[in-house]
């Protein structure tokens, strides 16, 4: 079985916006850097969108294995995918993502 060992880093950045103007803008607050084909997933974490990361996994069936539960298992390994140095449940974790933490928890 090959190793997978994917990361997509989310570089974090905040803009002093007033109420107004954070209202009316879209939210630019992370940036992915590294490799990118991946990112969904953080980008799953980082907006707790269990449905984005459903979607990630289903997307990713064939590319990184032949299951969605198998493409659960390997993004969340030891040797799996990071997000900002971590991996995916600890960045969960970090970023209080709390539906998406569940998720990966019951299902890996």
């Amino acid at each position: 079985m090959k190793t997978f060992k994917k990361t997509a880093a989310v570089v974090l950045g905040f803009a002093a916006l007033s109420s107004q103007a954070l209202a009316a803008a879209p939210e630019k607050d992370v940036r992915f850097v590294g490799d990118t084909r991946f990112s969904s997933f953080c980008k799953a974490v980082v907006m707790d969108d269990v449905r984005v990361l459903r979607s990630s996994l289903a997307r990713n069936v064939g590319r990184i294995a032949a299951s969605q539960r198998e493409v659960l298992r390997m993004v969340t390994s030891e040797e799996g995918l990071t997000c900002n140095g971590a991996s995916l449940i600890e960045f969960s974790v970090q970023r209080d993502a709390s539906s998406v933490h569940e998720f990966l928890i019951t299902r890996s």
